[in-house]
């Protein structure tokens, strides 16, 4: 494993993940999560569980990712690693919501697609910055 190469990702994934959160959540559909939320969640947004958390979540994401990948098209690679994180995410993530007694199927539906979108887009970075894995030498017989 590079050592430089996955600080690199992990450093871009926790960015991707922190700054797509933000913007999905608090910006493009603010006022549909504001809706369904209202009396049930905090009050006030908890900036340094989301800073520690997704810097845990990339740290395993791009962990799974050196150990799952063997060589091919990294591209190719990071979208298909990123597809079926997000949608492993996606269902753990949205399954939890029934707790907070939100039942609207929209929310259920825009989480899931969250999860895929910002997987997605973090498996790309991660074969970008990964790269080809390097070949072992051929051993002597």
């Amino acid at each position: 494993m590079n050592l430089a190469r996955y600080a690199i990702a992990l450093v871009v994934t926790w960015i991707i993940f922190t700054v797509g959160g933000a913007v999905w959540h608090e910006v493009v559909f603010k006022d549909l999560y504001n809706e369904w939320v209202f009396g049930i969640e905090r009050l006030e947004m908890p900036v340094m569980y989301f800073v520690i958390t997704h810097f845990m979540r990339a740290l395993v994401f791009v962990y799974v990712y050196y150990m799952l990948y063997k060589g091919g098209n990294p591209v190719v690679k990071g979208l298909k690693f990123g597809f079926l994180m997000g949608m492993l995410t996606g269902l753990t993530v949205t399954g939890y919501y029934g707790d907070f007694q939100i039942n609207s199927p929209l929310w259920a539906v825009l989480e899931f697609a969250f999860n895929i979108v910002r997987a997605l887009v973090a498996g790309l970075f991660i074969g970008i910055i990964v790269g080809e894995r390097e070949k072992k030498p051929a051993q002597a017989l």
